[in-house]
C-alpha cells in the first residue's frame, strides 16, 4: 500500500471508538461455556440503554411473542445468550461505524440491505445444515458484520473507492480486485484491522477476513465462512441491496455440497430471504443503526 494510503487509513481505524467496557465484559464472560443468564444480567444491568435494547428486541415482531416481557432475566433466556452477545455486538460495532462518518460513494440504504440479506441467507443455511438454534446468530452476525472494511475505504478514499467500484464493473472481476490495486489493500484486510481493535470473536473475525476465500478459514469455522461466502455470492448476485460488487461469480459446487446445501434450496428459500430481511431489519432498529 502506498503510505499515504496506509497514514490516512490507520489515523482513521486510531481514532474509532473502542468497544465499551460492557460490551467487552459481555464477550468475555460468553466465552465461557457454563455462563448462565443471571451472569449476563449482572453485566447488562450496569448498562440501561442495554437493557432497553434487550428488551426492545424480544418484543419486536422479529420474535412474535404474545405477551410483552418487562424482565431482564426473563428475556436474556428467551433470546439466549448468543443474540445478547450478538446484539451487544452489533450496537456497538454498527454504532462505532456510524459516528462522525457519512457514506459517499456507497449507497447507504442498498449497502444495509445487502449486508442483512447476507445475515439472515447465511442463518436460513445454518438452519437447513443442522446447526443447532443457538449458533446460528453467529452467521446472521457474520453476514451481517462481513464488509464492514468497506465502510472506512468508502468515507476516507471517496474518489479512489469510485474508481475501484467502476473498473471492477468495467472488468468483470471481484471488487477486493481493484481495491489491492488502486488503494493498496481490499475491504476484507481493513475489516480485519477493525476486528482486531475491537477484539471481535474468532468466528465474526474470520467471517470478515475470508468471507471471499473460505478455503484459507480455520477447520473450526469453515462451514460458518463458508455458508457467509455462499450467502454474499448469492445475494450479489440476486441484488439483494448493493455493496460495490456487480460481478456475479458463481457459488462452486464444492463450496456447496462441503457445506450441506444446493442451488435448489437457495432457489427454494428466495422468496422468504426478503420476508426475513425486513424482520431481521429491527436487529439493525435496535442497534441504533437505522
Amino acid at each position: 500500500m502506498e503510505n499515504k494510503y496506509l497514514v490516512r487509513l490507520n489515523r482513521y481505524i486510531d481514532t474509532m471508538p473502542s468497544l465499551s467496557i460492557t460490551v467487552s465484559k459481555i464477550i468475555e464472560v460468553t466465552r465461557n461455556p457454563q455462563v448462565t443468564a443471571k451472569d449476563l444480567n449482572k453485566v447488562i444491568s450496569l448498562d440501561p440503554v442495554l437493557v432497553g435494547k434487550v428488551l426492545k428486541l424480544v418484543n419486536s415482531a422479529y420474535y412474535g411473542l404474545s405477551n410483552k416481557v418487562t424482565s431482564l432475566v426473563t428475556a436474556i433466556i428467551m433470546l439466549g445468550i448468543n443474540t445478547i452477545k450478538n446484539l451487544a455486538l452489533s450496537t456497538a460495532v454498527l454504532g462505532n461505524m456510524r459516528k462522525g462518518s457519512s457514506f459517499r460513494t456507497l449507497n447507504v440504504d442498498g449497502f444495509w440491505r445487502h449486508s442483512i440479506g447476507v445475515g439472515v441467507t447465511s442463518k436460513l443455511i445454518a438452519a437447513k445444515i443442522g446447526i443447532p438454534a443457538n449458533r446460528r446468530e453467529e452467521f446472521f452476525i457474520g453476514g451481517l458484520l462481513h464488509d464492514i472494511g468497506k465502510i472506512p475505504l468508502n468515507i476516507i478514499f471517496e474518489e479512489e473507492y469510485l474508481k475501484a467500484i467502476r473498473e471492477a464493473d468495467m472488468k468483470k472481476t471481484d471488487l477486493l480486485v481493484m481495491e489491492q490495486s488502486i488503494i493498496g489493500i481490499t475491504h476484507c484486510e481493513v475489516g480485519n484491522m477493525i476486528a482486531e481493535k475491537w477484539r471481535l470473536t474468532d468466528e465474526t473475525f474470520e467471517c470478515i477476513l475470508y468471507h471471499h476465500d473460505p478455503n484459507s478459514a480455520s477447520e473450526k469455522n469453515f462451514k460458518l465462512v463458508a455458508s457467509v461466502y455462499i450467502a454474499n455470492n448469492y445475494c450479489n448476485m440476486n441484488e439483494v441491496g448493493f455493496s460495490g460488487d456487480r460481478y456475479v461469480k458463481k457459488i462452486e459446487d464444492y463450496i456447496l455440497s462441503s457445506v450441506g446445501v444446493t442451488e435448489e434450496f437457495l432457489d427454494e428459500i428466495f422468496e422468504s430471504i426478503s420476508a426475513e430481511i425486513e424482520k431481521a431489519s429491527v436487529f439493525l432498529q435496535v442497534s441504533g443503526q437505522k
